[in-house]
């Protein structure tokens, strides 16, 4: 049979038969064009979560790999190092993304949430905490990664002077920047902690004021890639302060980074005061920084400093990390150092900035309490 339909004879008028058309038909009906489902809008919701959850982990690992312990190798502790500039970055590049395709709101959401909590973790260390209470007796820090010992020792010493430094701690200088701060410096004790023959990478300088007193320094031998000095006596009173210098985040040395950080704790956990100085290679946003320096106060975040970068110097303060450091730990007794005020200076011929730290210096036995002026070692 067929199931042609035959057009109308001529005189034939369609009548209600003809309108309904054939009784039946081999083409099946077909639904208006709104009623169809496209077979690629499933695929497109699975490609826009799949996104979605690439986009967040990736936004995780990059911002916040210390909530996870990740930041203790490469490249995840350069990335913890970096968070709050990598952060803003994220927030500028997703709302820039979403200005020009609203549609993918889904796909970045999650990750400018996380770069929003990223850049909340950061942000109370620019603000300051209550100023230590009067009294007590005052010391200056001048600290400066010298830079294999290129940085100017004119400028080192005359910013010591000027500022009426009681204390100048420098990692990476040796006999050769000792020597010539002790020229600059009538009247100052020198020190370093490693002998005329050694690369001046590998030492730490300590110079003391006439008014620091009896300030005496000795090296400390321990398993450590640069040696580290300990200083005592004089102004310090029974606080003791620690010299440091860090190894790098680099591939050769991040494996030995987070057990010398673990060693402040002989500082940062001590019974009496005590204070580290120098370069540790680490911010707050590390979790080996956080652990190791458990127990002392940072000098940057108490003053609302912590933001400002020391290094590198040849980046604008907004975009470097504060790696150098003075960190503060007072005796239950009160007596040891707060932090009044932090400065980041730039001196020639480094690599890093410098910070300029006053302190005060709490009253206990002996603290600020300046003993006799001896001839200066070595």
């Amino acid at each position: 049979m067929s199931t042609t339909t035959r057009p109308p004879s001529p005189g034939h008028h369609a009548g209600p038969a003809d309108e309904a058309g054939p009784a039946w038909s081999s083409r099946p009906p077909v639904a208006p064009w709104h009623r169809l489902r496209s077979p690629t809008r499933p695929r497109w919701r699975r490609r826009r979560l799949l996104g979605a959850a690439v986009a967040l982990v990736l936004a995780v690992l990059v911002l916040l790999p210390d909530l996870f312990g990740l930041d203790r190798v490469l490249p995840f502790a350069v990335f913890a190092a970096l968070r709050l500039p990598l952060a803003v970055a994220t927030w500028v590049l997703g709302v820039g993304l979403l200005a020009l395709r609203p549609r993918w709101w889904p796909v970045l959401a999650p990750t400018l949430a996380v770069a929003v909590l990223a850049v909340a973790l950061v942000v109370p260390r620019a603000v300051p905490e209550p100023a230590p209470a009067p009294g007590g007796t005052e010391l200056t820090v001048l600290e400066l990664n010298s830079f294999e010992g290129h940085a100017d020792p004119r400028a080192i010493a005359a910013t010591a002077l000027g500022a009426g430094a009681d204390l100048v701690v420098l990692p990476e200088a040796g006999d050769r920047m000792r020597r010539a701060l002790a020229g600059l410096l009538p009247g100052w004790r020198t020190w370093t902690n490693v002998p005329p023959s050694a690369a001046e990478v590998r030492g730490v300088v300590v110079a003391s004021s006439p008014r620091a007193g009896d300030v005496s320094a000795q090296r400390l031998d321990g398993d450590t890639r640069y040696p580290w000095a300990e200083v005592t006596g004089g102004i310090l009173g029974p606080t003791r302060l620690v010299a440091v210098h860090l190894v790098s985040v680099v591939p050769q040395w991040i494996s030995y980074w987070p057990g010398e950080l673990a060693m402040l704790q002989r500082w940062c956990a001590a019974a009496g005061p005590a204070m580290v100085v120098g370069d540790l290679n680490a911010s707050p946003d590390h979790s080996a920084f956080r652990a190791g320096t458990a127990g002392c106060t940072d000098a940057g975040t108490a003053t609302g400093t912590s933001l400002v970068g020391t290094w590198n110097s040849g980046v604008p303060r907004w975009l470097g990390t504060q790696i150098d450091h003075v960190l503060t730990r007072t005796a239950p007794d009160g007596s040891g150092p707060q932090a009044r005020s932090l400065e980041v200076l730039d001196l020639p011929g480094s690599d890093h900035r410098a910070l300029l730290v006053r302190l005060r210096l709490g009253a206990g036995p002996a603290a600020g309490s300046p003993r006799v002026h001896t001839p200066p070692v070595g």
